[in-house]
């Protein structure tokens, strides 16, 4: 529990000030919680979240962004430190999440926090592949475009894009990325960047 509810209601105030939204990081029932009556619009990690933290989220149509990290990132800490232990929940509790979210029909984006190592960002596809371990391909690949392009449009005025996100049409922003095979059918070509054939 970072932030007390005062401070939660008080940053989503001043986000709706400015025509905008609240997304937190929040990993436990009681954080999540919180912050679904302070009105944030979006649930970051959520890695220890239980049904009833789930259900709240489906109540008030709060959005999920699980952030998955590859085991790897644990590294940074020495092993066996508490630091490593927390890491290895952080890292397993998305199991968990996504089965919560597909069991309360909670609307899900896909991102992750692997932005400040090159090396850590090259497993960004294989994450998102790894989803279709629980979600049909071309729905794996609608989270991580449209769904995503819908959860950033809530930005109102503060959208930095200028334009309409998450749909392949005239005048839309997008980046059209040409792989080998069909990702509606198959997660894997997204898991290769490498094989990317531009």
């Amino acid at each position: 529990m970072t932030f007390s509810a005062a401070e939660l209601r008080a940053a989503v105030e001043a986000a709706s000030d400015w025509g905008t939204y609240v997304t937190v990081h929040a990993y436990t029932p009681e954080a999540i919680q919180r912050a679904i009556k302070a009105g944030v619009k979006c649930i970051e990690h959520g890695s220890s979240m239980d049904d009833a933290s789930a259900q709240k989220m489906a109540d008030a149509g709060v959005w999920l962004s699980p952030q998955p990290f590859p085991e790897e990132i644990a590294e940074v800490f020495p092993r066996g430190s508490a630091q490593w232990q927390k890491a290895q929940e952080i890292i397993a509790g998305p199991d968990k999440t996504y089965r919560l979210a597909i069991k309360h029909k909670l609307k899900t984006a896909f991102g992750t926090d692997i932005l400040f190592s090159s090396e850590l960002a090259q497993r960004q596809g294989k994450l998102l592949a790894s989803l279709a371990r629980r979600y049909p391909p071309a729905q794996v690949l609608v989270m991580a475009t449209g769904k995503n392009g819908e959860l950033l449009k809530l930005s109102g005025r503060r959208n930095p894009y200028g334009g309409e996100l998450g749909v392949v049409r005239a005048g839309a922003l997008a980046d059209l990325i040409p792989v080998d095979g069909n990702p509606l059918q198959d997660s894997a070509p997204v898991a290769n960047p490498e094989k990317i054939s531009c």
